[in-house]
């Protein structure tokens, strides 16, 4: 081939180069601009505030599913060993932590096995925003409502032997719900390994239940779909619900009482720190609400700290 055909074909090939190159470089702004957008919607998603604030989820963030791969940021997960304690019905989940059983006449197994991964979730979420782990297998039951221990019974933690607990509800029931009664009482769980089995048994009521709201987070605020504990405080306050705070659980809702009872631990928790309350925690000497040393850790009683807390509610 003679030189002047080579540098012909060379220039040929060349000019088609810079083309293809013009043409490539034409999309890339295109491309870069669609990255900028994923990246800008990924930053801008709402995540939960987890450590020790109340997390302020929206009605649409309050019910997603969460998910230890989803961006949210965990401590590291232990698995946890062996079994946990036998129970009536069908083993149909077992995970990290959780072993799940299913009796008759509730949610399918499909269903509370799908519920146990979830569960799962949720203890990574909780453990994450009370700074605190499991140390023993976890099992859980889902069973009918005929055979709740108590009328109207939901959920309940049995944390002194064994640690089992047990949700109540009936076939084709609000199945985030059960979830939200689930999280809940795997919270009693967790308080039972912070506190101790001991300390757990003789908690205050008011502590035990909205120390256990408060670690649900933005699982418990789903409920009612408020952005804070002390935004549905404030909302139950206004509404009428207010007096003395250790009665609440007899006049008025349960539901409204724990809620309140929750806002209250929030307070004390911001107000004074967690390194009170935690030694407030485990002052209990009963069951009976407002019967910790709240005199002797914070240096005023009982009644005077939630009337503080009630003139923050107005």
């Amino acid at each position: 081939m003679s030189r002047h055909k080579s540098a012909l074909i060379a220039l040929i090939i060349t000019a088609t180069l810079i083309t293809l190159i013009g043409l490539t470089g034409a999309g890339l702004p295109s491309t870069t601009a669609n990255h900028a957008a994923i990246h800008t919607a990924l930053n801008q998603e709402s995540t939960p505030t987890l450590p020790t604030e109340t997390p302020p989820p929206t009605a649409t963030l309050a019910r997603r599913d969460f998910n230890e791969g989803d961006g949210i940021k965990f401590v590291p997960t232990v698995y946890l060993p062996g079994r946990g304690p036998t129970l009536p019905g069908e083993m149909v989940f077992s995970g990290r932590r959780l072993d799940v059983y299913v009796g008759s006449s509730t949610f399918s197994a499909e269903e509370v096995a799908d519920l146990g991964v979830k569960a799962e979730w949720a203890v990574s979420y909780i453990q994450k925003r009370f700074d605190a782990q499991l140390t023993e297998r976890v099992s859980v039951g889902v069973y009918h409502t005929s055979q709740a221990p108590g009328r109207g019974t939901r959920g309940i933690a049995y944390t002194y032997g064994n640690t089992n607990v047990r949700i109540y509800y009936q076939a084709g029931e609000d199945k985030h719900n059960a979830l939200v009664i689930l999280v809940h009482e795997l919270s009693h769980a967790l308080q039972a390994a912070a506190y101790g089995k001991e300390e757990q048994a003789r908690v205050d009521l008011v502590l035990l239940e909205g120390l256990a709201c408060w670690i649900s987070g933005e699982y418990w605020l789903s409920l009612s779909e408020s952005p804070s504990f002390q935004a549905r405080a404030s909302e139950l306050y206004r509404s009428g619900i207010r007096g003395n705070l250790a009665a609440l659980g007899k006049t008025t809702s349960i539901d409204n009482a724990y809620d309140m009872w929750a806002g209250f631990v929030d307070y004390l928790a911001r107000t004074y720190g967690w390194e009170k309350f935690n030694l407030l925690y485990t002052t209990g000497n009963g069951r009976a609400p407002g019967s910790a040393n709240y005199e002797g850790i914070y240096g005023k009683t009982f009644e005077e700290l939630y009337t503080d807390w009630y003139s923050t509610l107005e």
